[in-house]
């Protein structure tokens, strides 16, 4: 391809710029008087600037397909029936507004507001702002930066479509997000695939996690693959799934993971009142975070370490047991009920069992009854949840294990990687520059996903927590030993469940209220 024809080509394209023009020369000679040498300059510069605008209206080809069909029809018409049917236009719009704003943020205010922000913040100023970050691919004298495709926007957020160039990869932004973000003004940036060869650029202009969030409402009609536990930055609900996988929650001392355990529970209390789904809960710090909801629990130790260890290790044989039932009934998959409930090991600062666990034949029994249930559990409906301090290999060294990872705030750089995966802190999981008082706030990576979300646990207070237990008791709750918390009282037993579910009138409504209420100002407007 020549060089003249490479330019073109090049002209055509919005993201492209010819580093090297080769121009006709303006042919002005020694002999000619200065009449014919302005004469040429002004020959030449009117080929150019016509050359230019040609390149303008071929690059921008519906601004200018709209642009001469406003001047065709004034031209034909003339502008006052023009004027006329804007302003009406402009009233229907008003009415629309006033009559269904919902729907008009969603239609209409939202991709105005879109459209706005693609040319008047992004687009001037895309082509510089990729060179300055070496975001530039050159060849044949042609400089490309990735595309600027499409621009969603939300009250807290705008979505960049950007098509990559040959030689480009999302790792190439991924780099430079943190100084993307300081160049756009903006809180973070973060980089997601969207399709082979695009990638979306999500640019944070607001944290619609900065406040807390109050407890939510308990979900009438609750769902393992998608338990309601908080919220996303992009204020749509976070839910968690525990059917089918193993979780595991990292996070420094005082960080929220309460926060985010009770959320669990309080999502799963209509199934565990109606014994489709059974807790066991362990608790090494002596009951300090997980007796007040003890009701909520089938089984719980808190006392001794051999205690806490023999309910692991019972957990594990149960897996094996439900496995071997599963087979005779040729099932690969466990469906929860009444007869076969879901069951869940809870295990808060795992670590006491394992690393700072002085009896290493302890400690390896608790190691393997782990393994056995994340290597076994997923078929036989055995789930294990998992709180750590320290996500070092030494605390738990078959994090691979484990599915779902949810890494709140983190001492150092390098535990993020070991908490969520090879590169997730390159990717935006910046979990240690968590502010102290972001309770609860953290990253969450799924299983076969590539970003990292973040997200923020709601947050139950001490009355919400024992009144859960209160009026959602475990109907099968073994009572334990002594434990160190304090005296056990009775564990209440639950009245006979005839439905598995709440009704739909008791709290159903609440719900969608709260999340109507909490979501609105993150809801994605196309």
């Amino acid at each position: 391809m020549t060089r003249r024809m490479t330019a073109l080509l090049a002209d055509l394209d919005p993201a492209a710029r010819v580093t090297v023009r080769h121009r006709r020369p303006v042919g002005v000679t020694p002999e000619d008087s200065v009449g014919v040498t302005l004469g040429k300059l002004a020959g030449w510069l009117l080929r150019a600037g016509l050359a230019g605008l040609a390149r303008l209206a071929v690059r921008y080809r519906r601004t200018s397909l709209a642009l001469l069909i406003v001047l065709l029809a004034v031209d034909r018409v003339g502008w006052r029936p023009l004027a006329v049917a804007v302003a009406l236009l402009a009233g229907g719009v008003l009415v629309w507004r006033i009559v269904h704003p919902g729907s008009y943020r969603l239609w209409l205010a939202g991709r105005l507001a879109a459209w706005w922000r693609r040319w008047t913040r992004y687009a001037p100023r895309w082509g510089r702002l990729m060179a300055r970050h070496n975001l530039t691919v050159t060849a044949n004298d042609v400089e490309q930066w990735p595309r600027l495709l499409r621009v969603r926007t939300t009250r807290a957020r705008d979505s960049l479509l950007v098509g990559l160039r040959p030689g480009q990869s999302p790792d190439d932004l991924d780099a430079v997000t943190v100084p993307l973000a300081h160049a756009l003004r903006a809180d973070e940036v973060q980089i997601r695939v969207h399709r082979p060869g695009r990638v979306w650029v999500d640019v944070r202009r607001r944290d619609l996690l900065a406040t807390p969030i109050p407890a939510l409402p308990i979900p009438t009609t609750p769902d393992l693959r998608a338990l309601p536990v908080g919220l996303r930055e992009d204020g749509a609900p976070w839910t968690l799934g525990l059917l089918g996988t193993h979780t595991l929650l990292a996070g420094a001392t005082g960080t929220g993971k309460g926060s985010v355990l009770h959320s669990i529970l309080r999502g799963l209390a209509p199934l565990i009142a109606a014994g489709v789904v059974e807790v066991w809960g362990i608790d090494p710090k002596g009951g300090m975070e997980l007796y007040p909801a003890r009701g909520l629990f089938t089984r719980y130790a808190d006392g001794s370490t051999g205690e806490m260890a023999d309910l692991l290790m019972a957990g594990a044989d149960y897996t094996r047991i439900r496995a071997a039932e599963l087979k005779t009934r040729r099932l690969r998959m466990l469906t929860p009920s009444v007869e076969t409930p879901f069951v869940l090991l809870l295990v808060d600062e795992f670590a006491f069992l394992s690393a700072y666990q002085p009896d290493h034949r302890l400690a390896a029994s608790v190691d393997i009854a782990v393994q056995i249930i994340c290597s076994q559990g997923r078929g036989p409906g055995v789930g294990l949840l998992v709180a750590v301090q320290d996500p070092s290999k030494d605390v738990l060294p078959y994090r691979q294990l484990f599915p779902t990872r949810i890494a709140l705030r983190l001492d150092e750089p390098v535990q993020v990687d070991m908490v969520l995966g090879e590169g997730a802190r390159a990717r935006g999981a910046r979990c240690d520059a968590i502010p102290p008082w972001a309770h609860g706030v953290g990253y969450v990576r799924l299983d076969r996903q590539r970003e990292p979300i973040r997200v923020r646990a709601a947050y139950p207070t001490d009355t919400d927590i024992t009144t859960l237990a209160r009026d959602y008791p475990a109907p099968l709750a073994i009572p334990g030993p002594r434990t160190a918390a304090a005296d056990m009282p009775a564990v209440p037993s639950a009245t006979a469940v005839t439905d598995p579910y709440l009704t739909e009138a008791e709290l159903d409504p609440e719900w969608q209220a709260f999340i109507r209420s909490r979501s609105r100002a993150g809801k994605t407007l196309h």
